[in-house]
């Protein structure tokens, strides 16, 4: 991870607090809408929602569960999210269907994400 990105772990704060979230019964749902085994297993071995959301794969996750389990916006896993500009743009095209305009400054140049946001969006960074 780029040190930029360890500075936004460092400043975006969660809007909504991670810690109500139970992490065995977060697993228990997400198993129960399609999740599959490795995630899981991957997932299982931290304690605690907090802990997970330190991971790399992060980002899938938050938008995974906001996609298939919450299907919609989950403000909670937003700044998790914000770390991979790949599910900035998922994130903004599937589940939010427009533009996310707090995304928008994480984005970044390389593999192409930000082009695809601006070529979906129909918008300039």
């Amino acid at each position: 991870m780029s040190d930029w990105k360890e500075e936004l772990k460092e400043t975006i704060k969660p809007s909504v607090d991670l810690s109500k979230y139970d992490l065995q019964e977060m697993l228990k749902i997400a198993r129960d809408h399609g999740a599959c085994s490795e995630e899981i297993r991957r997932i299982r071995q931290f304690n605690t929602v907090e802990e997970a959301m330190q991971h790399s794969y992060a980002p899938f996750w938050c938008y995974w569960y906001a996609i298939s389990v919450i299907k919609g916006r989950w403000e909670a896993g937003e700044p998790v999210i914000m770390w991979s500009s790949r599910y900035i743009y998922h994130y903004a095209k599937f589940v939010l269907k427009k533009r996310w305009k707090e995304g928008e400054p994480a984005l970044e140049e390389g593999f192409g994400w930000k082009q695809e946001y601006e070529a979906h969006f129909g918008c300039k960074i």
